[in-house]
């Protein structure tokens, strides 16, 4: 599922971390992963089963939440094609809270399921906007009406990743087994602000 002219460009972003010349570090003091499971904790809670107050602007500080009708996206990493000194570290630690984000979710609710393009049918509307917006893997869990997908831009696979985000949607939009009769147009796109690298929405 990728987008040929999908390129990311500016400056590197990563949830919960300062990124300057030569240097990638966390906010906070915390790791990557116990950042990525209090991340899939925050999901669970205020966007899944709505046991906490919903978040507005982020989900927690440092994570930013976009909400577009059915849809919340958390960025999660921006990695641009240009050579920068902190690149690769940017790379690695968005690598870590992917896999901490997959960790924790597996864990929660099993293995992923996959995001498939149609199965033989057409694509609905968020599966065609995964395309547009360049994601080349999306895995998924159910967790009662609700699906958290784990999603990754960029070019097929040697090329890096050039960004990457949770998605929260209902269930039927990426379940083949209940599939959603009609899914609504969806804007994915997101892109780090000039200002305090929060992306704009």
């Amino acid at each position: 599922m990728t987008q040929p002219n999908a390129t990311v460009t500016g400056t590197p972003w990563l949830t919960g971390h300062v990124v300057d010349a030569g240097d990638v570090r966390s906010d906070d003091g915390e790791g990557a992963l116990v950042r990525a499971g209090r991340i899939v904790d925050a999901i669970e809670s205020s966007l899944v089963d709505g046991s906490a107050a919903a978040p507005v602007g982020e989900l927690i500080p440092g994570t930013p939440l976009i909400r577009r009708g059915d849809v919340s996206i958390v960025p999660l990493s921006w990695e641009p094609a240009s050579p920068d000194a902190t690149r690769a570290a940017v790379r690695e630690r968005a690598s870590e809270i992917w896999r901490g984000i997959r960790s924790a979710c597996e864990y929660r609710h099993g293995a992923a399921e996959v995001v498939e393009p149609g199965d033989g049918a057409p694509p609905n509307a968020y599966v065609r906007a995964l395309e547009r917006h360049g994601v080349r893997r999306a895995d998924w869990w159910g967790s009662d009406d609700t699906a958290i997908v784990l999603v990754v831009h960029g070019e097929p696979l040697p090329a890096p990743a050039s960004a990457s985000a949770v998605h929260v949607v209902p269930r039927g939009w990426v379940s083949t087994v209940r599939p959603t009769r009609r899914v609504p147009e969806v804007d994915l796109a997101w892109s780090p602000g000039t200002a305090g690298g929060q992306p704009n929405t």
